[in-house]
């Protein structure tokens, strides 16, 4: 009778334990139910019955009884390694890094099926090898099917001859800043500056992107976002994400921990996010996008003394450099860097998987927009000249100075502050970047409308950006419309695209946004990886205008004339992305409400 208890409580064991596996995709809250039962109800099993039973049973019929049976002995050995993984992952844990602990994992997962092999084997005391190798290769073909079927994570190319970079191959760009000061200075506040260890939306979507798919994706997030990793082969973009530890550089401007790390460490301690070497040492891009570009980091010119972060020498090297600049010049200048194609190695990304379903397609978008006329120079627009440009009172108006410290005055300075759409993050360091960015996001379209009968159209033109808008990572961006009209007693009689008390759109909001889902057609959220369909995609290419139409319910009471105001607004991500990384950064701010643009209108009968 007590043998059939173990084999019944093995069993539950194996159930419970196969019911975590990925396939069966189980919701959260189930799943943490059932880990907890599987962890807690097997540890008790183990100690207190399954080992003095198994020591019992072994000594009765092996030393006493002094019976053979191979399939008892292969199932006792069996049990041993998974007693022993499972105490392992428990007590340590398997974080990705470590061997011990990824083999633990697979002895505990492919382990419990050779166990329940032997346990029948061992009930019916017959052994059949073939069934083990058939079972063998079935567990196999399930662990190449349920991992992510990677092409490659990062297209990143270096070298030839070089295997990886080592830290001190990466100048700091704490270094540029005592030639170039200005260009530094816009770049230490910039989004691409703090792309990686400063920005908690990164930081939480790469923890979750490990956790879900295997600490090696996240190669695919860090070879856009922090090619210095990826290139000296760092497992993860930071060590702050074990603790999600976020300092106050969230909120410091210039860089400044930058600049102390630098007086401190010299070149060895590696910098995060996209640095001036790793811009302006790209050798080749390729538009396919998912850091499709080639770097060139030791293969360059360096002057005497230029590694150096002694005082002395280093102040030697930079008058080296300005006696004779034109080597280190063309070292870091390339004329691949005014093409879009430049911009899309990063700004395109699709699935490192068989089906590349794209996830930005912002170059592409370019592409297919009358923007891209290099046959006509008064219409054709290339990235720099609207994220690079400076804008003054809403409009383009190129900047005239110096790129270099006392160097020679040029008429349209490609400024460095990277003007796009996240305002929020910059802006939090500095209001300058931060006024860039709206007054960009302020000249990409506008607004019309109009009411007939009870009937109202409002049309939204795409008359500023050469691509998509929303664009970029548009499944986490918010562009909608917020509408209110009144009567003549100043009555609302129709309201739409109003924020929630908890601070989320409404149903009845219309956002210009993308939305993936899965294979079962439900969005997927978060975890945008997991995308397998496109549920909508509401955005405005450029050039063109999308009209949505309204109906004022309560018809027969209006008292004209109608006033109606209706709002173009934007977010940079929606509350409920930001409520999620609070929970592990809770000093991030909200982000606020951006007006892009306005329409006020009065309708008579």
């Amino acid at each position: 009778m007590k043998s059939s208890y173990m084999k019944i409580f093995i069993i539950i064991m194996f159930l419970s334990g196969v019911l975590q596996y990925s396939i069966f995709d189980l919701d959260w809250e189930y799943f943490r139910v059932v880990q907890a039962t599987h962890i807690i109800g097997s540890i008790l099993i183990a100690v207190f019955l399954l080992i003095p039973y198994v020591n019992m049973h072994t000594y009765e019929f092996m030393i006493v009884k002094k019976a053979k049976s191979v399939s008892g002995v292969l199932l006792g050995i069996t049990l041993f390694f998974i007693i022993l993984s499972g105490f392992y992952l428990f007590f340590v844990g398997n974080r990705g890094e470590d061997v011990l602990g990824s083999l633990s994992f697979y002895i505990h997962l492919y382990g419990s099926f050779v166990l329940l092999y032997f346990l029948f084997s061992h009930a019916r005391k017959r052994l059949h090898t073939k069934p083990l190798v058939v079972l063998f290769f079935a567990l196999s073909m399930t662990f190449v099917d349920s991992t992510y079927a990677q092409e490659k994570l990062t297209n990143i190319k270096i070298e030839e001859g070089v295997d990886r970079y080592h830290n001190e191959d990466w100048t700091s760009s704490a270094k540029c800043k005592s030639c170039h000061e200005e260009i530094f200075n816009q770049w230490a506040d910039s989004n691409h500056r703090h792309l990686v260890g400063t920005n908690p939306y990164y930081m939480v979507m790469e923890n979750l992107a490990g956790a879900d798919m295997g600490d090696e994706f996240r190669q695919w997030c860090m070879g856009c976002h922090n090619p210095s990793a990826v290139t000296t082969e760092q497992k993860r973009t930071t060590h702050e994400m074990d603790g999600n530890l976020m300092p106050n550089i969230l909120f410091e401007s210039g860089s400044k921990r930058l600049l102390d790390d630098f007086k401190a460490h010299g070149n060895s301690r590696l910098e995060q996010g996209v640095s001036c070497v790793a811009c302006h040492r790209i050798t080749e891009a390729d538009s396919k996008g998912n850091s499709a570009y080639a770097l060139k980091i030791r293969d360059r010119k360096k002057y005497a003394f230029e590694d150096s972060s002694s005082g002395v020498e280093a102040w030697l090297s930079e008058k080296f450099i300005n006696s004779n600049p034109k080597v280190h010049k063309d070292s870091y200048s390339n004329k691949l860097y005014k093409k879009s194609s430049y911009c899309a190695s990063c700004h395109d990304e699709f699935l490192p998987d068989e089906s590349k379903r794209a996830v930005v397609s912002t170059f592409k978008e370019w592409q297919d927009s009358p923007y891209n006329n290099p046959d006509d120079p008064t219409k054709h627009k290339d990235c720099i000249d609207c994220h690079m440009t400076y804008l003054k009172d809403g409009e383009f108006a190129p900047l005239k100075g110096r790129s270099t410290d006392g160097g020679v005055i040029k008429d349209d300075i490609k400024v460095h502050y990277f003007s796009g759409s996240n305002h929020f993050l910059s802006g939090l360091k500095s209001k300058e970047h931060e006024d860039q960015t709206l007054q960009l996001l302020r000249t990409s379209a506008k607004l019309d409308v109009d009411i007939k009968d009870t009937n109202i159209s409002v049309g939204v033109k795409n008359v500023g950006a050469g691509h998509h808008l929303p664009t970029g990572v548009s499944d986490f961006r918010e562009l909608w419309l917020d509408i209110t009209i009144t009567d003549a007693k100043d009555r609302v009689v129709f309201s739409s695209g109003k924020l929630q008390e908890d601070g989320n759109l409404g149903e009845d909001a219309r956002p210009f946004m993308k939305v993936f889902g899965d294979e079962n057609s439900k969005p997927v959220g978060l975890l945008f990886w997991r995308y397998k369909k496109l549920l909508s995609d509401t955005r405005i290419p450029a050039g063109e205008r999308r009209v949505e139409s309204y109906k004022i319910a309560d018809a027969k009471n209006l008292k004209y004339p109608l006033k109606v105001v209706v709002k173009l607004n934007f977010r940079i991500y929606p509350q409920w992305v930001t409520d999620a990384v609070k929970r592990a950064y809770p000093q991030l701010p909200n982000p606020d409400v951006v007006l892009v643009e306005k329409i006020e209108k009065s309708f008579e009968k």
